[in-house]
């Protein structure tokens, strides 16, 4: 059985908790046009002028079976060079982040009846300021791009677990279970 783990490092981790408590001024993406997606990268601003960058970017990896550039999410407070070609729109905030979500995907692949994939992923991340939310959700394996949702219960609008696998032959059979980690 192949294990995978691209799910967000401990230090990224450990920055997003940072916020919790803290007044967030805006986030920015990459102007909408025909979807709510930013390319690579979403942009957090604090009030105290502190800046975190959630980056998507592809590495090859097994993909069950074959080797494909695969997305993997990073936060960082560091502004990568790609920024300096990046057009960003900024959308207000203004309220205090009381709780941040990480959604946390864990998918698994049988052929035959034995198991040969266990794959751990972060799905998305939500940001809860109390009366409302906004949420980045990794789209699928193979994007660089960032669902960027705002709203309430924005669990809800991430893609279903239950579309993962849906498509695949009849010798083979998924199971994909999503778990929210409170940081």
């Amino acid at each position: 059985m192949k294990k995978i783990d691209i799910r967000l490092s401990d230090e990224s981790t450990k920055l997003l908790a940072a916020l919790k408590g803290k007044p967030l001024q805006s986030y920015c993406h990459e102007e909408f046009h025909y979807t709510n997606t930013s390319s690579q990268v979403a942009k957090l601003i604090a009030l105290d002028g502190g800046e975190l960058y959630v980056y998507s970017f592809v590495e090859p990896q097994d993909y069950f079976g074959t080797e494909e550039e695969v997305a993997v999410w990073m936060v960082s407070q560091e502004r990568l060079p790609l920024m300096n070609h990046k057009k960003l729109v900024e959308v207000p905030v203004g309220e205090t982040v009381k709780d941040v979500l990480i959604v946390q995907e864990n998918q698994k692949v049988f052929c035959d009846g034995e198991q040969t994939y266990d794959v751990w992923l972060t799905r998305g991340i939500i940001f809860d300021f109390g009366n409302r939310q906004v949420a980045f959700e990794k789209d699928v394996w193979f994007s660089e791009e960032i669902i960027i949702h705002k709203g309430y219960n924005l669990i809800a609008s991430f893609k279903p677990k239950e579309l993962f696998g849906k498509d695949w032959n009849k010798e083979y059979r998924t199971e994909c279970f999503r778990e929210i980690l409170r940081v």
